[in-house]
């Protein structure tokens, strides 16, 4: 069986023009081999994830971080995704436990509990040393709720519980980590977004739609390998199927509707942003640009690389046809 992918990059105008960051060639085997040395992972799940290149999706979704900061990239994406995929063979206990421990170290470098969670986490965080304390203060605490959200979907997972959309929507917009990945902007282009000028609806608007337009093309990407991994129940292909009573073209589809829909609305809600002075409508400008760039380059990486298609992502980039596969088990 066959089924169609919505053509999200059609829909893409500037500024989601694709770029690619000049430092992957230098820097990304640096942070591949510090994540290996971790030994989070191990056996096949180790050499799927070194495959999946995430340094890659690093380099086109903050193509315009100089060389440190692309590093810190690609440092927080490993480290988001090697827990996504741990936490997706653990139940809500275990996810806990895993969250506790890096969060822990996150917040309080000294604080050690002998995991290579918390060793992670103390690591990373030291990456983090020259952002303002504000951005810095932000990415801890939007990761705190991105793994709160993790262990909720794990639970829900080990109950075998399948959210209704409005229930999942909020708990995606966790789960996904996009909050993060956007505070990552702030923290390696130095800008200092004080509360009054992001909580501003406008901003926290965009914010939002642009995490939903992220993780919405992460579902319809990801949802053949969490499908055939048992893992599916956390997407939102799956949610609507449900929910909708659609088969799982229609569910593409529709998925693809919402995705057009939150494209129109960024563009809207750009235009209606207020003036807070020269210097800081400039860093807003550029979070506004790296969100954008995070979407696109999430697009592109999707369907260059082999994690989600495999050898067969070409012919599904000129096609957008792929072959459902079989579930394991």
């Amino acid at each position: 069986m066959y089924f169609t992918l919505p053509d999200l990059p059609g829909i893409c105008q500037d500024p989601f023009s694709p770029s690619f960051n000049p430092h992957y060639e230098a820097v990304a085997s640096e942070s591949k081999v510090w994540i290996d040395s971790l030994g989070i992972l191990s056996g096949e799940k180790q050499t799927y994830f070194s495959n999946s290149a995430f340094e890659f999706l690093a380099a086109h979704t903050y193509p315009y971080a100089d060389r440190e900061g692309y590093r810190t990239c690609c440092d927080y994406l490993n480290t988001t995704f090697i827990l996504d995929d741990y936490s997706d063979d653990e139940g809500g206990e275990g996810a806990r436990r895993m969250a506790d421990s890096f969060m822990n170290a996150l917040r309080d470098p000294a604080w050690d509990d002998g995991t290579p969670f918390a060793k992670m986490a103390r690591e990373f965080r030291a990456r983090l040393a020259t952002a303002s304390s504000t951005a810095r203060q932000r990415f801890i605490d939007t990761f705190d709720h991105y793994l709160d959200a993790t262990v909720r979907e794990a639970q829900n997972r080990e109950d075998g519980t399948i959210l209704g959309l409005s229930d999942f929507m909020e708990l995606r917009r966790g789960n996904s980590g996009v909050y993060p990945a956007y505070a990552i902007i702030e923290c390696i282009l130095s800008i200092d977004l004080q509360p009054e000028v992001f909580n501003h609806p406008t901003l926290w608007n965009l914010t939002k739609i642009a995490g939903d337009m992220l993780f919405t093309a992460n579902d319809i990407y990801s949802y053949n390998k969490e499908q055939a991994g048992g893992h599916a129940a956390n997407n939102l292909i799956t949610v609507i199927q449900k929910e909708r009573g659609v088969d799982l073209q229609e569910a593409m589809d529709i998925s693809g509707g919402f995705f057009a829909k939150y494209a129109e609305d960024f563009s809207t809600w750009k235009d209606q942003l207020p003036s807070w002075g020269s210097e800081t409508d400039a860093a807003v400008s550029e979070y506004i640009k790296g969100m954008a760039a995070c979407v696109r380059g999430y697009i592109e990486w999707s369907l260059t690389g082999p994690r989600y298609f495999g050898t067969s992502v070409e012919e599904v980039k000129k096609t957008r046809r792929v072959l459902l596969r079989t579930r394991a088990g």
